[in-house]
Parts: C-alpha cells; structure tokens; sequence
C-alpha cells in the first residue's frame, strides 16, 4: 500500500459508512462507484480490498488511540481515567458506526492483519494495562493481572458498542459507559 493522500483518505473513510457490517461482498468497483475515485487510482494506492479494509481499520484505531492517549494522560485516579478511556473508546466507535462494526467483524482477521492487532494493541490495551498498573500501584484497584483484565475491559467496551450500534442503530456513550462501570465494582480494592 502506497502513502495515501488525503483527499483519497476522506472519500474512503466516508464510504465506509455505507458498507455496513460485512466487507466480504464488497468489490474495488463498489469502492470506486461509491468514493467517486477511479478504479485506476485505488488500485494504485490499494492492491486489493483488503488493503483498503486495512487502511479503514488503521484510519479507525488511530481515532481511538488519539482520544484514549489524551483521556489516559490525566493526573486523575485510576478509575476516572479508566471511566475516560472507556468514554473515549465508544466516542470513536459512536462517530464511525460502521467503521466500528466492520473492526469488530474483521477482529478474527487480525492474525492476517498483524497491524490491526498491534493498533489494537496500541489504541487501547497498553493504556489500560498502564491503568490497571498504576491503579494497583496507588492501591486504588486491587491487584488484577493487567494484560487478562485489559483484554475482558477492551471485549465488554466493544461488545456493548457494537450492541447498541446492532441493535439501536446508534451509541449512546454515556448509556454505554454507565453499563459498563457496574463492572468496574469487583476492582475495588477491599
């Protein structure tokens, strides 16, 4: 995949909004007819429509890691600093709707998509298991292995976005975010 220019950037990511939840049927001449980009020009900059899914999820994960980045870097205790990455998580899945569901479809390619698991990786676990660190640390949260803990918070955010989004046709964050922090209770640290 070549460097992506802009303009060609903008047209993909508003596209994928009419993808819906499924990229497996979708063609380079889909992409074309819907972008308004000639098909001679995608495959310039895109070998296949996996690149193009690719460059989508990347474009998506960098969202998240850019808001969970800013909401992880507070002097706040533990678990406001969690409640604000979580909040930033379904922001970023609650502005891409279908961005968000094609991710979460796409999650089992992630070993196809080196990538994708690492901007995973990077866009949420590694904030979180520093929280969980630093919570423990602080004796805010009793002590929890970060990288399983990481793992089951990053998979209930994304389970209930993704329901909302299925379901209702849009996220509520903060509907979302107060289901979730009844979880948050068996963190305490009594």
């Amino acid at each position: 995949m070549s460097e992506i220019p802009a303009e060609l950037g903008r047209k993909i990511l508003a596209a994928a909004e009419s993808y819906g939840a499924s990229f497996d049927d979708v063609s380079m001449e889909e992409i074309a007819s819907v972008t308004g980009v000639p098909r001679a020009t995608l495959y310039y900059h895109f070998r296949s429509k996996e690149q193009v899914l690719a460059f989508l999820l990347t474009a998506m994960l960098d969202d998240i890691a850019t808001s969970v980045e800013a909401a992880a870097a507070t002097a706040d205790d533990a678990r406001t600093r969690l409640v604000n990455v979580v909040r930033a998580q379904l922001g970023a899945m609650a502005a891409r709707p279908a961005t968000s569901q094609l991710l979460v479809a796409n999650l089992g390619r992630a070993g196809k998509l080196p990538d994708i698991a690492a901007g995973i990786d990077r866009a949420f676990q590694a904030p979180v298991r520093q929280i969980l660190t630093d919570g423990v640390a602080a004796g805010e949260i009793r002590t929890v292995d970060p990288e399983p803990t990481a793992t089951a918070i990053f998979g209930a955010v994304t389970v209930v976005g993704l329901n909302a989004l299925m379901l209702h046709g849009h996220l509520d964050v903060d509907e979302s975010l107060n289901a979730l922090v009844v979880l948050w209770g068996g963190l305490d640290p009594s």
